[in-house]
């Protein structure tokens, strides 16, 4: 996908063909929580996965092999914050990717009309990583992100925003609002990332890590800018 980043994690593992797991771990992740969704269990593995480091150049070492960081189960019961997804997030998703009404309805089972009111440019579905890619004519380039995050930590919260410089060319990252407080569990609130710089280089992303922390918990998202054509097959 051009505006997401893939893979969306990192698991142990060498030269592994295929395997199967009855005891995965975003079901272990659902014991604890049963009424969580697909997404927020996805959101609370990503944003809490240890950081992992560039190592050499080239795709293979950057976010591009690793997403978000290697997983951390015990981590993931406890996210704090999470990113979700509904029905209506993924149609606009689709709509943004100019799907056509035939197609949706075959995916989502409703008969679906994309307008300038459901659809979403791909870069701002509500996911727990943001990537974006750029024209290669561009030497400097302004790209901004829109999320949303739903407190399942603690009410009466407090996060703040940090911002961690990756590899690849220096980014400038404006995060608004850059502090978040949440009165009550399950309260949503929204942000937006900007993110400007120049001159990326061709064979490895820029990138940067954004912190929403209240003290405890720590809820990290990879961001991504790259030029280069990544292999989707």
């Amino acid at each position: 996908m051009v505006d997401e980043l893939q893979p969306d994690i990192a698991a142990p593992g060498v030269e592994i063909l295929a395997a199967f797991s009855p005891d995965g771990v975003a079901a272990y992740v659902k014991t604890f929580h049963p009424k969580w969704s697909p997404s927020m269990i996805q959101s609370a593995i990503m944003t809490t996965a240890w950081p992992v480091k560039a190592n050499g150049r080239g795709i293979a070492s950057t976010e591009f092999a690793y997403g978000a960081g290697h997983v951390n189960p015990i981590a993931a019961l406890n996210p704090g914050l999470v990113y979700e997804l509904d029905k209506a997030d993924h149609i606009a998703f689709l709509c943004g990717m100019n799907y056509t009404s035939k197609t949706l309805r075959i995916i989502s089972g409703d008969t679906v009309k994309c307008s300038k009111k459901n659809k979403i440019l791909p870069r701002n579905l509500n996911y727990p990583s943001m990537s974006a890619k750029l024209s290669g004519t561009d030497s400097t380039f302004t790209v901004t992100f829109n999320r949303t995050l739903t407190n399942v930590g603690t009410p009466n919260s407090t996060y703040k925003s940090k911002v961690i410089a990756g590899h690849g060319s220096k980014l400038s990252i404006k995060v608004t609002p850059s502090v978040l407080y949440f009165k009550r569990v399950n309260e949503k609130q929204s942000f937006r990332i900007t993110v400007t710089g120049r001159d990326v280089d061709s064979e490895v992303p820029s990138s940067a890590n954004l912190i929403w922390s209240d003290g405890t918990h720590n809820v990290r998202s990879p961001i991504v800018v790259y030029i280069m054509v990544v292999d989707e097959e």
